[in-house]
């Protein structure tokens, strides 16, 4: 008899290290675990960590008990941004060859650099090709498409050994029969080519993005398979089947290893790792006094920063990343280069630089003695008496301090004329002002109140340098959670099955176009439960929300926004008062007069999982109240002076403890640092809850 499956595990593969927690669904017991990440094959550091956890669980944690594997990832972010993705080619309507080149008006970057060009494309000008066709905005057919030029660009694809292709007609969203006809045709001659259809993936208006949506999409999609295949395999060694796994959407979503293997979502997954995170917050939210939380997720290599309250995260359905348009829904993350990684050295000019390049995992910081040279935020951070280097991972992993100490004399300290305490707090300091200059920057384009906002730093690094960023924005209030150094991992045991479907039809908002209306969420409905069913689950188990994107008639841009409850007679009216109501909440002001669109119709198809609970901590027993006394100190370097810090360890906290800073808070996964002007109390749910005394 195979075991009861009683555990749900998800994991998180940061820059530095992978996180793993694990959920006892029986008792909503959490545990969490770290091990290195190795850069070379991800999966091995996944497969390290199920069995690290397996080795010091205490509450019997097997992998093969478990009834559901779900994965954050950054397979497909890292591959853009290190332009590591599979060449494709691209087809396109006859005369539209030129879209690439031209991209669209805006120019990111420096408004005034004349020199200034687009971001290179994801394919190269010699695989683009022009296919003769023609279909105009109403989806009637101008032109049909020319079958044997079609077949000689499908040979010539093939001469150049390409295996990737993606086909982006125009006005396909309204009318599909030319790409699938297209698709047809190139497997008629090369059946071994994987072919993606704007159609399929992006049936949505606006020609650059589509196409940079889709590129992104066919030049990722490969890598992401061969990825899922590879671990699921592995995986499939340790005992867990392949309905069992999922994967973090940038949605905040999970979805099933299935989805991917069926081609077409890829390009869903570019915020799969920091999304976690911000479920992670959604959870955490219901348990705190306060309506805004702002997430600050450090790991060894960036810092991700997002926004939630009761109703939800922010979101966006569409973004830019590494330059690159992709429009479908994400969580609206700002991420920047700075972390425990983050490499200081001394520009020609005498300044002191202070990232974006990490060591990562490999070789990582001095201080790990893993042949780093380049002086690191943790290395800074050793130097100070920030960390402990005999509890780094709970004692799993000693930091040299020598080492640390050496590297920032030999690139910061003594080309800047300074000794190295100097040079650490200046390595600190600039770091926490970059991530709050990106905070202060984020709040102000959201319109975000930072005074009345609760930072919740989270990741590795993100406790350790939580005050030092906080202060430097004003806000007042920190909360810590639990597990903050795998708050990602944790995030996915908060998630349910979640995916976005949009068809792009413009639709005047009147009575008489309300069936037409209902017509197009019928349709999406249908696609969206076919999918899933496909994908492994039951139909009555999908859940489906009906959203559209709407605008006054003439404007270039939409606004997102739920239907909800409307339909029938209400539903044209309905969208219209909601319509003026969100275009004065967003702009300040509403044209009353003006006619209003649909541009796009939407549907969100949800499938409820199991999930994480945060539960209120049981009563201290006398040998736990006990422990909580039993306290050390330890020498810190702030502001230019040592000071003696309170060090406690978290296991020992119990509700309404409190400490008076400056004091440090060690646990496995992270360390928490309370500095001098701020308190800390243990709330009821085990959350750090630090507050500025000024």
């Amino acid at each position: 008899m195979s075991a009861p499956r009683r555990f749900r595990v998800g994991v998180d593969v940061g820059g530095t290290f992978t996180d793993v927690a694990v959920l006892d669904i029986e008792t909503n017991a959490l545990q969490v675990f770290k091990v290195p990440t190795t850069p070379a094959d991800p999966s091995v550091g996944v497969l390290d960590g199920l069995r690290y956890a397996e080795e010091t669980s205490t509450a019997g944690y097997r992998t093969a008990a478990v009834a559901d594997f779900l994965h954050g990832t950054t397979i497909t972010t890292n591959a853009l941004i290190e332009k590591k993705h599979v060449p494709c080619a691209l087809l396109v309507t006859k005369g539209l060859r030129g879209s690439v080149q031209v991209q669209e008006q805006a120019r990111q970057g420096n408004l005034f650099d004349l020199a200034l060009g687009h971001p290179d494309s994801l394919v190269d000008e010699r695989h683009i090709f022009e296919v003769p066709e023609r279909v105009d905005a109403a989806g009637k057919v101008v032109e049909e498409v020319d079958e044997e030029a079609v077949r000689e660009i499908a040979r010539q694809i093939v001469g150049y050994g390409l295996t990737s292709v993606t086909v982006c007609l125009i006005f396909s969203f309204v009318n599909p029969d030319h790409e699938r006809r297209v698709r047809e045709l190139i497997h008629e001659v090369a059946p071994a080519l994987r072919v993606s259809l704007s159609s399929d993936v992006l049936p949505r208006i606006r020609e650059w993005p589509r196409i940079s949506t889709i590129l992104a999409s066919a030049s990722l999609e490969p890598l992401l398979v061969d990825y899922v295949g590879n671990l699921a395999a592995a995986l499939g060694s340790e005992g867990l089947e392949f309905d069992q796994l999922f994967l973090m959407e940038s949605n905040g979503g999970l979805m099933p290893f299935r989805a991917v293997i069926n081609g077409g979502r890829a390009v869903h997954t570019l915020l799969s790792g920091p999304a976690a995170a911000v479920q992670g917050a959604l959870s955490l939210v219901r348990t705190v006094e306060q309506d805004q939380l702002i997430t600050l997720d450090i790991g060894g290599t960036s810092a991700d920063i997002a926004v939630v309250d009761e109703q939800g995260a922010l979101e966006v359905t569409e973004g830019r990343l590494v330059g690159h348009n992709i429009y479908v829904p994400m969580l609206d993350i700002t991420t920047i280069g700075a972390g425990g990684g983050t490499i200081s050295r001394v520009a020609s000019d005498g300044r002191l630089l202070v990232g974006p390049a990490s060591a990562g995992a490999d070789p990582g910081p001095a201080c790990y003695g893993r042949g780093g040279e380049m002086p690191t935020t943790t290395d800074a951070d050793v130097v100070l008496g920030l960390l402990n280097p005999d509890y780094y991972l709970g004692g799993r992993m000693t930091l040299d301090t020598e080492l640390a100490a050496a590297a920032i004399a030999r690139h910061v300290a003594d080309p800047l004329g300074i000794d190295v305490l100097e040079a650490a707090e200046g390595m600190v300091r600039i770091n926490d002002l970059h991530m709050a200059d990106a905070i202060r920057v984020y709040a102000a384009a959201k319109g975000l109140d930072l005074a009345t906002s609760t930072l919740v730093p989270c990741g590795g690094a993100g406790p350790l340098h939580a005050a030092g960023v906080a202060s430097e924005l004003g806000i007042r209030r920190i909360i810590v959670p639990p597990q903050p150094g795998a708050f990602s991992a944790v995030g996915l045991l908060c998630a349910d099955v979640v995916q976005d479907f949009v068809q792009s039809d413009i639709t005047l908002l009147a009575p008489e176009n309300a069936e037409l209306l209902e017509r197009q969420f019928a349709a999406l409905k249908t696609k969206a439960i076919a999918e899933l069913v496909a994908q492994g689950f039951e139909a009555g188990a999908v859940r489906c929300e009906r959203e559209v994107d709407a605008r006054y008639a003439g404007q270039g841009f939409e606004l997102r926004m739920a239907v909800g409850e409307l339909e029938g007679a209400a539903l044209v009216p309905g969208l219209i008062e909601a319509f003026h109501e969100r275009h004065r909440r967003t702009y300040g002001h509403a044209a009353l007069e003006e006619k209003v669109e649909v541009v796009s119709c939407r549907m969100r198809a949800l499938v409820e999982l199991p999930k994480y609970r945060p539960t209120p901590l049981a009563a201290p027993t006398g040998e736990v109240a006990a422990a909580a006394g039993r306290r050390g100190t330890r020498r810190v370097r702030q502001s230019a002076t040592w000071q003696e810090a309170t060090v406690v360890a978290r296991a020992t906290l119990v509700v309404g403890d409190e400490l008076e800073g400056p004091a440090i808070v060690d646990q496995p996964d992270t360390t928490t640092f309370v500095p001098a002007g701020w308190t800390l109390t243990c709330d009821p749910y085990g959350n750090l809850d630090l507050r500025h005394r000024g």
